[in-house]
């Protein structure tokens, strides 16, 4: 009897002290009544790689991308690559309220140019600077300034351009220029820059894309990448005027208190978030068509700052679009751990890996949760015995019943939702599948080189028990020919061309027993050749119950290090690619 009390007392660290529950011995326990309020759920999971941004936050993600600036021309020029990274321009997605720039970071990563320049707004402010909209009418454009050095600066994501004008003051003596700028010396922009025929791009007079003293200068950035022209540039300075100061533009607005980028998963779930798109995989309310990049890979394939990072997924379809992952929600039933993801269960008993139903003669029920910050796109449930009556909640108060082929359009475009399951026979499995969408350029990437991976959770007292596990995928790769060879055959920087990727993934998976969790993942590249962004294939985290191991893995995981025919070697910070002005340009 005393076992048989220290088994039952073990439970209640599960379970409200409210909740009653029921041992059967060696066969079964019950839980009732209908509500668990208190769930073991692991809040605000974060996985950083210190060789990307950090996105959990707008304050986050300007100190990832700024921690190595020196001077608030860098902090600047680094906040517009990292937004040129993070959104390509597409029409505006929408959402009831507006859409977060947080938001619209994690969930959509496209938008038109009030967007776009919302966005960098916002970061801007996060990094404590003034900020202002400046709108063209010819041709129509809305722009952002920031503001320091006590004068305004033009940075444009949309079009991808800024340039430089002296300033004493500034160090080196030049700074960005503002629109008024510009419009005051028109050869900041007429003779500041030239256009690559070769490459289709423009590049500062004095810093581009050519071979000097036997290197190629192949940092230069690229500007008016998408195909605009310097003429638009100076018709629009020129149209220029002050838009106000909202906090939101086009549906793109700073925040939104109803979201937040949280990751948080209870025993039984896994979140999969994978660098590809599944067919179909999209949500764009109110569009007839997938979303996608119009302009191709232009603002990529000769960009040396962002270029590189997305080249590893260029294939036979180039331009960006969205990507999507899975989160499951599939427990062991095997322990009583099992039952801690659930919301409520009534008239239940676990028993030998199945939920059977307490009192046979009434229906059993369980309600499972489903909460991410990426929009869910669709939902598949995998359950036997299939004489399940499924039920549907958006604010898990009001269920509406659904037939389990309709189940995807039922929760299409939540971020939040309930999952009644009503059953009479013994329910032997069940796999609740939600496939989401997200922005790939949002995830914590492998760079080659070394990489310092840290995890962390709001509420690590739960490591004591359950396993948190991570896991990273990818494809390493390597390019066969040097920057010079490239610029010898009018190559482009970031098309793939003469580069490689192995078709065998590597798989890095720990078990996180403490926070913060920190380890490193070493990206060698092959001597001889040059190192490339490795194809990132998935970031997975899942929380275990006592009767569950780690889902399968597309390799066996292993401790990646620098072979006898390997080197460590690393890419320049992207970042601050363009960071410092052209050298010995003319006035």
């Amino acid at each position: 009897m005393k076992e048989c009390s220290s088994f039952v007392m073990s439970l209640t660290g599960y379970f409200l002290s409210a909740t009653i529950v029921l041992f059967m011995p060696g066969t079964a326990f019950a839980v009732l009544p209908n509500q668990l309020e208190n769930r073991d759920v692991f809040r605000d999971i974060k996985v950083v790689c210190d060789q990307a941004p950090d996105c959990s936050s707008l304050k986050a993600l300007v100190e990832s991308v700024t921690r190595d600036c020196r001077t608030d021309d860098e902090r600047a020029i680094a906040l517009y690559n990292v937004c040129r990274y993070l959104i390509y321009h597409h029409p505006y997605p929408s959402e009831p309220g507006g859409i977060s720039a947080l938001k619209l970071i994690h969930v959509y990563g496209w938008s038109l140019c009030g967007g776009e320049h919302t966005v960098l707004a916002a970061l801007f402010e996060a990094a404590g600077y003034r900020w202002r909209y400046r709108g063209w009418s010819n041709p129509g454009h809305t722009t952002v300034e920031v503001f320091y050095g006590n004068r305004w600066h033009y940075l444009d994501t949309f079009l991808k351009f800024y340039t430089w004008v002296p300033a004493p003051d500034a160090p080196g003596g030049w700074t960005i220029a503002s629109q008024e700028d510009i419009r005051a010396r028109l050869g900041l922009v007429k003779e500041a820059i030239v256009y690559d025929e070769a490459r289709k791009v423009w590049y500062f007079a004095h810093n581009r894309f050519e071979v000097r003293d036997g290197r190629a200068n192949w940092t230069a950035p690229a500007l008016l990448v998408c195909g605009d022209s310097p003429e638009s540039v100076l018709s629009g300075v020129r149209s220029s005027r002050d838009a106000g100061s909202p906090r939101g533009w086009g549906g793109i607005v700073f925040d939104d208190p109803n979201y937040t980028f949280s990751i948080d998963l209870a025993p039984g779930y896994r979140l999969e978030l994978h660098w590809d798109k599944e067919p179909d995989g999209w949500y764009f309310a109110g569009s007839q068509n997938p979303p996608h990049h119009t302009c191709g890979d232009k603002d990529y394939r000769n960009c040396p700052a962002i270029g590189p990072i997305l080249e590893p997924y260029g294939g036979t379809e180039r331009r960006r679009t969205w990507s999507n992952g899975r989160l499951v929600f599939a427990p062991s039933w095997k322990d009583p751990s099992s039952l801690a993801g659930l919301e409520g269960l009534e008239n239940v008993s676990l028993a030998e890996g199945k939920l059977v139903p307490v009192d046979p003669t009434q229906p059993a029920q369980i309600v499972i949760p489903i909460s991410s910050p990426y929009v869910v796109v669709k939902a598949y449930l995998d359950v036997w015995p299939e004489d399940v009556v499924l039920a549907v909640s958006r604010d898990g108060k009001q269920f509406v019943d659904v037939k389990k082929d309709r189940l995807s359009e039922s929760v299409r475009g939540s971020y939040r939702y309930w999952l009644r399951v009503s059953f009479r026979q013994a329910l032997e499995r069940l796999e609740l599948t939600n496939v989401v969408q997200h922005n790939q350029e949002a995830l914590p990437y492998l760079a080659p080189g070394r990489n310092k991976i840290t995890v962390t959770v709001a509420n690590p007292d739960l490591l004591k028990r359950y396993r948190l596990v991570v896991t990273y995928a990818y494809q390493p790769g390597s390019r066969y020919r040097t920057p010079e060879e490239m610029y010898q055959r009018d190559a482009e920087i970031a098309r793939a061309h003469y580069a490689e990727w192995s078709e065998k993934p590597i798989v890095v998976q720990r078990t996180i027993d403490r926070v913060p969790y920190t380890f490193e993942i070493v990206v060698p590249t092959p001597k001889g050749k040059q190192p490339v962004y490795p194809r990132m294939l998935f970031l997975r985290r899942e929380v275990l119950d006592a009767g569950q191991e780690p889902a399968p893995v597309p390799a066996p995981p292993t401790e990646p290090s620098v072979g006898p025919d390997q080197e460590v070697r690393a890419l320049p910070t992207p970042w601050l690619i363009g960071a410092q002005p052209p050298p010995a340009r003319p006035e």
